[in-house]
């Protein structure tokens, strides 16, 4: 994980105007803040693009008091990109500044799903809450099934489900749930999405001493968009040895610009869960 050189990009955008999805990359200037977490609240990006021809602004343009379920994603890296952000636009407008014309947009992960589906089903006793969590899981019209964690609890009568999906989700879970990137995730703080554990340290672009932070160890790194939240990563600092291991991924932050005309910072940093390091490890599910 230490080729930090040629940052790249690669925005994906369906207006859901019978029109081909609009791809914007380089050498186009984006300037973006990308915020993932495991809470219950959902995930959220604001990205600048700068210079987009007046047709493509007219089609991207969303007022955010009109639902609709228009569509983004965001890749980044360097050479080989990776998923940074998947999610619903909620509102999408363009304004000049000096000699620039820039397309401000504002989006949530997984916000059209979340906000509108309802569940009325009844599930027959002798189900486990995962199982409960599942069906609900489920019930989404485009969100997938990521993880769920084991949950072995068994209903001993009949439980009636009734209301918003999401919000049953969170009730059954004890908000351990949360989307990212356009799937459901419910897992326990010692619960982990299987796959590599990369290192974290100066070789690999640690940029600062590990911080303790309300209850989370905060770590920034040079433009790191290969980790996401719900892994292991595994932390290795010179500076503060006592914070050595491995950790939890329960937060992240992507900001920065990347650009062929301007130069500029982009950093991610990283919010570690501080608890038990004994993880088990959770498949996420094949769909």
């Amino acid at each position: 994980m230490n080729e930090k050189f040629g940052r790249s990009y690669r925005i994906t955008i369906d207006p859901k105007d019978g029109g081909e999805p609009i791809i914007v990359s380089m050498p186009l200037t984006v300037q973006f803040w990308i915020k993932r977490n495991t809470m219950s609240s959902l995930n959220y990006m604001s990205l600048d693009i700068y210079n987009l021809g007046p047709a493509l602004r007219d089609r991207i343009f969303q007022d955010r008091y009109v639902v609709r379920d228009r569509t983004i994603t965001m890749e980044g890296g360097y050479g080989s990109l990776s998923l940074m952000f998947k999610g619903i636009i909620f509102e999408a407008n363009s304004s000049r500044d000096g000699t620039n014309v820039i397309t401000r947009i504002e989006a949530k992960d997984g916000s059209f799903d979340a906000s509108t589906t309802k569940t009325f089903q009844t599930i027959e006793g002798g189900k486990s809450l995962k199982d409960v969590m599942q069906f609900l899981s489920g019930q989404f019209p485009t969100l997938e099934r990521g993880a769920i964690g084991n949950y072995d609890e068994v209903f001993k009568r009949p439980v009636t489900l009734n209301g918003n999906t999401y919000d049953l989700l969170k009730k059954y879970s004890n908000n351990e749930v949360h989307i990212d990137n356009n799937k459901i995730f419910i897992l326990k703080n010692n619960e982990v999405i299987d796959g590599e554990v990369p290192a974290i340290n100066i070789d690999s672009g640690l940029l600062e001493s590990p911080r303790r932070d309300d209850g989370f160890l905060n770590i920034t790194t040079l433009f790191e968009p290969r980790i996401t939240i719900d892994q292991i990563v595994d932390l290795e600092s010179k500076i503060m040895p006592i914070y050595n291991g491995q950790y939890k991924v329960q937060g992240l932050l992507h900001q920065g610009i990347i650009s062929e005309a301007v130069n500029g910072a982009c950093r991610s940093t990283f919010d570690l869960w501080t608890g038990n390091t004994i993880f088990e490890r959770i498949a996420v599910d094949a769909q």
